[in-house]
């Protein structure tokens, strides 16, 4: 009943046009983020970490538009089976797709685009798999079955394959020995065994080493993928994707482990610096500090 109830709820707002439900998502979470101090302040901490030098009122203006961006992007995903082929040929860019093309066909190599919360992340895996062909992702199931299974019909609606992270290993190496693309988000806090301690910004922060093992293992080609929101016309977008990290399969892999995780950092670091707008400043990506570094979150105004 319950899952009844909510289907007919999402078929209304699938009936509302996309500007008028954008419209109404963006005041939402912007009456939100008027009383979500507690993510406010984690984003303030994390602006301050990578930004030392940015003052308060950007620093402000950079929160407020992430919150608005939200909804923009909530409204887009409830639109998402209506995002046909003409569409996306109106709405959106690509750049450098040419370098996956190399890869998966030119070097018949299997290969992982390496992404983060950037833009409307759920749009890149959507456009690719409507515009080229079907390609896979690691996702986190969510807690809701209803909401998990609504979210992963959406993901799933043009043949792209939904990785569930509690059993992500087995399945991404069998999916990229078809030679099918798999995105991996590579920006949020893990914990010290599931990572390693690399740059990032002016802080160093644990980040998985999943896709540089993955890679080396495989002999697979990393390519950074991005998705950038138009500043001015906000339901158009770029695909942006880049040339294959370098990887040396010879060097000693613990090193060449951290070297290639420390280059998918200054990758995602890279587009945060040009349009810190369009990251999602809320995660308390620092959380995990080396042993005996005192906890950069709590206490912290």
């Amino acid at each position: 009943m319950k899952e009844r109830i909510a289907r007919l709820f999402l078929r209304l707002l699938e009936a509302v046009p996309l500007p008028a439900l954008a419209w109404f998502c963006e005041a939402i979470m912007l009456l939100v983020c008027a009383i979500d101090r507690k993510h406010r302040r984690i984003a303030r901490i994390n602006l301050r970490i990578a930004f030392p030098e940015m003052g308060d009122a950007e620093a402000d203006r950079i929160i407020r538009s992430c919150y608005r961006r939200m909804g923009t992007s909530a409204a887009e995903f409830v639109h998402l089976p209506k995002m046909d082929a003409a569409y996306i040929r109106e709405h959106f860019k690509m750049e450098g797709e040419e370098h996956i093309r190399e890869s998966l066909e030119g070097r018949n190599q299997p290969a992982m685009a390496m992404t983060g919360h950037f833009g409307n992340w759920e749009l890149l895996s959507h456009v690719l798999g409507t515009q080229t062909k079907p390609v896979a992702f690691i996702v986190r199931p969510l807690k809701s079955e209803i909401l998990d299974r609504f979210v992963t019909e959406r993901r799933e609606c043009v043949g792209n394959t939904v990785i569930r992270k509690e059993d992500s290993a087995k399945e991404v190496m069998k999916i990229l020995r078809k030679r099918i693309l798999v995105g991996i988000l590579i920006d949020q806090n893990v914990s010290r065994s599931k990572g390693i301690l690399v740059d990032f910004f002016t802080r160093k922060a644990y980040t998985t080493f999943g896709i540089a093992r993955l890679a080396l293992a495989m002999n697979a080609a990393i390519h950074p993928a991005f998705i950038f929101r138009d500043p001015v016309r906000k339901f158009h977008h770029v695909l942006r994707f880049g040339p294959p990290i370098a990887i040396d399969p010879g060097a000693p892999r613990v090193e060449e482990v951290a070297r290639v995780t420390r280059r998918c950092n200054e990758e995602l670091e890279k587009v945060i610096r040009e349009a810190p707008d369009q990251w999602m400043w809320f995660h308390r990506r620092w959380k995990t500090r080396p042993v005996g570094e005192p906890e950069i979150y709590r206490g912290r105004q």
